[in-house]
């Protein structure tokens, strides 16, 4: 009788305990307003892993989707992240718990723990920190994807990336310059010495020069600013060249008309992950951080990268 009552005592502590384990801490964006709030753990379905995020990374994209969020809607923003896998679905192939990881989350990266496709999911370089890997993902991927997939930069090429400083532009200057290219950036002079290390050959500086005037004949150009940026580099581009866009299609008339082709990257699926993991091993990819802020300071990150003026990657630390 002694045992059952104690029994009956502690049985609130065990379910209290249980419940704790099973919850974790999260950024919930309900009616466009970010908050922290309590939520119970994902569990990984067949083809996913559940991820123990160390790190997240903000993008424009993040702020982006919230705004145009549907009143009542509740959702965990982000896709960047890095992390140790703690439990795999069923067909999780080559994953399994304890691998460190980077990846582009299925719904949403801004939480203790995440989920992710097995095919968006790349080990992270072993030399880099987990703030560092969490900043590779979705503009690695898309880098990758316009300045090889789309792009297919090749050695000795001249190549014109626009807004050079940014996420998606330092890592093309990287990726192309991986490649052999020769590399043609734009950014504020502040930014000089950043471009500079990343390996770009020449930098312009767009608040006193117009790209259109300095440039010529460039084999490819990556623009990441706006669409009227587009449509000024369709002369730089040299017939039969390519320009390539992330910031929204390209009317088809005046590419065909100078002879070049205009295409945009696609979304990120997280299928090339591998590829900037294993580019990033051999050192000839890095993450410039601008800064690192705790999780509950997400609101903060999102004014910061809407502003526009960092010089890097905005980077959450989720857990240690």
């Amino acid at each position: 009788m002694k045992y059952s009552l104690l029994a009956l005592l502690l049985c609130p502590l065990v379910q209290s305990a249980a419940s704790a384990a099973d919850t974790m801490q999260a950024m919930v964006l309900t009616d466009g307003t970010l908050h922290a709030e309590t939520i119970p753990i994902p569990q990984p379905q067949s083809g996913q892993v559940r991820i123990h995020v160390r790190a997240a990374s903000v993008n424009p994209v993040d702020w982006k989707l919230a705004e145009r969020a549907a009143a009542g809607s509740r959702s965990i923003p982000g896709r960047d992240l890095a992390g140790v896998i703690d439990a795999v679905g069923t067909d999780a192939g080559m994953w399994h718990t304890g691998q460190s990881v980077i990846a582009v989350a299925t719904g949403g990266a801004y939480a203790e723990y995440a989920l992710a496709s097995i095919r968006a999911v790349a080990l992270k370089p072993s030399h880099m920190s987990f703030e560092e890997a969490a900043g590779i993902p979705i503009v690695g991927e898309t880098a990758w994807r316009a300045m090889v997939t789309v792009g297919n930069v090749q050695a000795g090429q001249r190549v014109l990336i626009h807004g050079g400083a940014g996420g998606v532009g330092s890592s093309a200057v990287q990726i192309a310059k991986a490649r052999g290219a020769y590399v043609i950036a734009t950014a504020s002079p502040g930014h000089n010495g950043l471009l500079h290390s990343l390996g770009a050959d020449e930098i312009i500086d767009y608040h006193s020069v117009r790209f259109e005037d300095a440039v010529k004949n460039a084999d490819v150009v990556l623009n990441t600013v706006d669409a009227d940026t587009s449509i000024r580099s369709i002369p730089v581009v040299k017939a039969g060249g390519i320009l390539v866009s992330v910031a929204g299609a390209i009317p088809p008339a005046p590419c065909a008309a100078a002879h070049i082709r205009c295409a945009v990257t696609g979304s990120v699926t997280g299928e090339f992950l591998g590829e900037v993991s294993n580019l990033a091993a051999r050192k000839h990819f890095r993450v410039i951080i601008d800064q690192t802020l705790p999780l509950t300071d997400a609101a903060k990150a999102w004014d910061l990268n809407r502003a526009g003026h960092t010089g890097g990657k905005i980077i959450l630390e989720v857990s240690h």
